[in-house]
């Protein structure tokens, strides 16, 4: 394993997905990056109570889902008013089937720090990861 395999499993990671088995891939790819501490949730609302539990050190969350949008949770986190153990500074890289130049705007502007188009491989989820944690 690398030194920056290793160093990653110091990092606490929320995923959020509507799609389980979506949720179950990121997982695998982020243990095989390195990281070890990986919590889910499979919506923006559950996503917000694990968010006001505990710090994370990174935040993946899929664009369209059920209910409220992933642009939608990561304008709330940047926002700062919430009273969230997440601070709102933490990378966030948003993961979607739409590549559209919307999306993709609409994603920059709430906040996001990297956007990956599905289907997502290993090397460009650590590419993306290894960016925004360690600029």
């Amino acid at each position: 394993m690398s030194a920056s395999r290793q160093s990653f499993a110091a990092y606490r990671v929320l995923v959020v997905d509507d799609q389980e088995e979506m949720i179950d891939l990121l997982t695998r790819m982020l243990r095989r990056i390195g990281f070890a501490d990986i919590k889910t949730a499979f919506s923006a609302r559950e996503a917000e109570g694990l968010l006001n539990q505990q710090a994370f050190h990174l935040l993946l969350t899929d664009y369209s889902m059920t209910g409220n949008t992933g642009a939608d949770l990561v304008k709330k986190l940047r926002s700062g008013s919430l009273p969230w153990a997440t601070p709102s500074d933490t990378p966030v890289i948003m993961i979607t089937g739409h590549g559209e130049r919307d999306y993709v705007l609409q994603a920059r502007d709430a906040g996001v720090n990297a956007f990956l188009i599905k289907p997502v491989v290993l090397g460009q989820l650590e590419a993306k990861v290894t960016a925004v944690l360690r600029g």
